[in-house]
This record gives structure tokens, sequence and C-alpha cells, in this order.
């Protein structure tokens, strides 16, 4: 088959959330069909970074988004009923490449990874369509706007009914869609009318997995791994300092916070103490990072999807703690393979635990890389994208799973 794939994230390298998921969708999808790729980016050395996708599909067109037009596209939808996010992410360019691309080739399938991408080939209609929402964009922006004072939670408010609109109307244009939860399905499913299928994101467990001989993790630290720029991400380590660790210190006095991840905003830096908060900024390998820590953890608030920080975690073999909210989406037994806790006296008392009690620790590694071993490995989790894209093939759900049969 003839494959037109389009994510709002130049999908490669595939070293963080939003790009993970679409570059394992085209590499798996390449291995059987042509797939020619459609996205954007923020810069050019992005472009440049980009370049190895080239050697996982058949062709890669990319639209560049800059910062200043980006948001001036932004800021002019804000009165419309088109969403913010949605005029961030067109790209003239990648308009009039994917626009050409339709006009000249015979797409077997379109696949759309993400719905701010969905606008770019809404109105085609000469083959089968599949909407990849990931999870319901429009429910992060009503939850922030649930947390956030006015006026800027009216503002969370707009865009989250704006996105919510065009979630419905794509669901109608596309003739399936596939979401990252069972709880993201019942999202969307109580406005869209199409099939939707289940496809958990999975981890590489080839590349995140303990390495034999490694050096021993310190016993006291722990560690939150994300793009640090991310309002959720920065958040969930404002919690974590402020209200988690004075409570953490008074069972564990010598205990050490790494915060790893890419563009820290200055709210997260300053959080760094020069000794037991330690934020290192971008990481070519976070890898080691997961490897040197006794724990790791998500006390994520506001979260949508599927966390991958907590599947690359279990998957190196470091115990999980997380908020409910960050483990919503992982097919993994509370209690068995990771501890969940949302208060902060509670979520405090699991983490200590987990540092005062090696075997515990040990139990949880053990458990959580055979959880995502099982259920989390994306060549099982992919293996139903086939028959979701196959043009007028009928989507079966799995009573259980919610999943193509």
């Amino acid at each position: 088959m003839n494959v037109l794939f389009l994510c709002h994230r130049l999908p490669f390298p595939p070293k963080r959330g939003g790009k993970i998921r679409p570059f394992n969708m085209i590499r798996h999808l390449s291995r059987d069909h042509r797939v020619t790729v459609a996205t954007v980016a923020r810069t050019r050395e992005e472009i440049r970074e980009g370049e190895g996708l080239r050697e996982h599909c058949h062709a890669v067109h990319v639209g560049l988004v800059t910062g200043p037009k980006g948001w001036a596209r932004f800021a002019l939808s804000a009165p419309t009923l088109y969403p913010s996010t949605f005029a961030y992410f067109y790209s003239p360019t990648l308009w009039r490449t994917v626009q050409g691309l339709l006009a000249r080739e015979a797409f077997d399938a379109i696949m759309v990874h993400c719905s701010s991408m969905g606008p770019y080939v809404a109105q085609h209609t000469g083959c089968r369509k599949v909407m990849d929402f990931g999870d319901a964009d429009s429910e992060k922006w009503l939850e922030y706007a649930r947390r956030t004072r006015s006026p800027l939670g009216l503002g969370f408010r707009w865009e989250g009914y704006r996105v919510r609109r065009w979630e419905r109307e794509l669901g109608r244009r596309f003739d399936a869609c596939s979401v990252i939860s069972a709880h993201e399905r019942d999202v969307l499913g109580a406005y869209v009318t199409r099939p939707i299928a289940v496809i958990p994101n999975g981890v590489d467990l080839a590349y995140f997995r303990p390495e034999p001989g490694a050096a021993d993790h310190h016993p006291r630290r722990i560690v939150f791994t994300g793009n640090m720029s991310y309002a959720p991400n920065v958040d969930a380590v404002r919690h974590l300092a402020a209200a988690v660790l004075p409570r953490l210190r008074e069972r564990v006095p010598d205990v050490e916070l790494f915060i790893v991840g890419m563009d820290p905003s200055p709210a997260v830096r300053r959080l760094a103490d020069g000794g037991r908060v330690v934020v290192t900024g971008r990481v070519d390998d976070v890898r080691p990072f997961l490897a040197s820590a006794a724990v790791a953890v998500a006390p994520l608030r506001v979260a949508r999807g599927l966390q991958n920080k907590v599947l690359e975690a279990m998957a190196m073999r470091v115990p999980v703690v997380a908020s409910p909210a960050a483990a919503r989406g992982i097919d993994a037994v509370p209690d068995r393979d990771l501890l969940v806790a949302g208060e902060p006296e509670g979520f405090a008392r699991a983490v200590g635990d987990l540092l005062l009690d090696p075997a515990a620790r040990e139990r949880y590694a053990a458990a959580g890389r055979a959880c995502v071993a099982a259920n989390h490995d994306w060549d099982r989790l992919l293996a139903r994208l086939g028959d979701l894209i196959a043009p007028a093939a009928p989507l079966r759900q799995n009573l259980d799973r919610g999943v193509p049969a």
C-alpha cells in the first residue's frame, strides 16, 4: 500500500514523547508499505537532526514552523473558532506540499498523528483515512482551565472548546480513529462516532534495558525525566519540590533529586540547590541517569494519554512511584508492577519505603521490566496498524481491551 503519514513533530530522533509514537508507527508501517511522511519542524537544526528518518520510510517532507510566525498565527486565531494550537502547526509550505502529493499520487491510506494535523487532509476523500488522536487534546486544555485562575483559565477553556469542536469534526471526516488508552477512547467516544481503536504506547526494550555490569545506582537518588518546558512536567517537579521532598526528607534526609530533560524553564532551574536537587538540562542519553537512580518518580497532576517516562524507567528496571494521572493507561498492576500514590504524604511515604528497602526495590524493578515486556512491546502493539489502515477494513472491537481483533 501507498501510505501518507502526517505528524506534528518531526519524529526523529525519537527521544521525546511527541516523537516516539509516530516514529514507531512509521517504522512499523514501512516494513510492508511505501510510506511518505509530511511533518513540521521548529528549527533548521531540528530538520538536520531529523535526516535519519529517511532511512525508515520512502520520503520525508518538512514544513518549517518558526517561533515568531507560529506564535503570530496562534494569537491571530484566538478570537476565532479555529484552535490556536492548530494555527500554530500550520505551515503554508507543507500545506502546498501535501495538496500536491494528494493531486499527483494515488494513496491507498492516510494516517494522521495528532488532531492539529488533521486539517491538512480533512477535505480529502480519495482513500481511507485514519486519525490517531493519541489522546483527547481538548480534555488537556479543559483540565488546565480547571486548575488555573482567570483570565488564563478562561483562555484554556476557550481552546479546549475549540479543539473539542474540531475533534468531533475530524471524527466525522475520518474513517477510523485510534487512541493511546481506554480512558482516552471513553472521553472521545462521547462525541466521536467513528470506531476508535486503542493502541497503547510501547517502549523499545532493546534500547531501554539494564546493562550488565553497569555502575550501581545511588541508593538515595530519585529521578524525574521529561521535557522540562512542558507545563505538566514543570508543575509536577515544582509540586515535588514544594510538597513531597520536605516530607520525604523527614525519613530520608540525604535523598537527592535529579530533574533530567531538555529546555528547563526558569521555574525549574530555580529548583536546583547546588547539591541535593540537580537540574541537568538537555542530555544526549537519559539511560545513564535512570540507571543511576534508586527510584523514578512521576508525580504529574495533569497528564493525558500514556507516560513514556514511566515505561522507560520500568524497562530499565528502575522502580517507579507515579501519580494516578501518570499511571493511567499503563497496563500494569499497582502495588505489584509500580507504586501509585496521589497526595504528597502518600507519595513521600511510597518513595521513602522503596529507598529504605532494597528488597522491595528489587521486587518492583523485576516486576516493572516484566510488565512492559509483556504489555508494552512496540512490535506486538503495532501489529494492529495493518488492519486499521486497510481500505474498507471493518474495525472489530475486542470487548476486553477495545483494540482491533
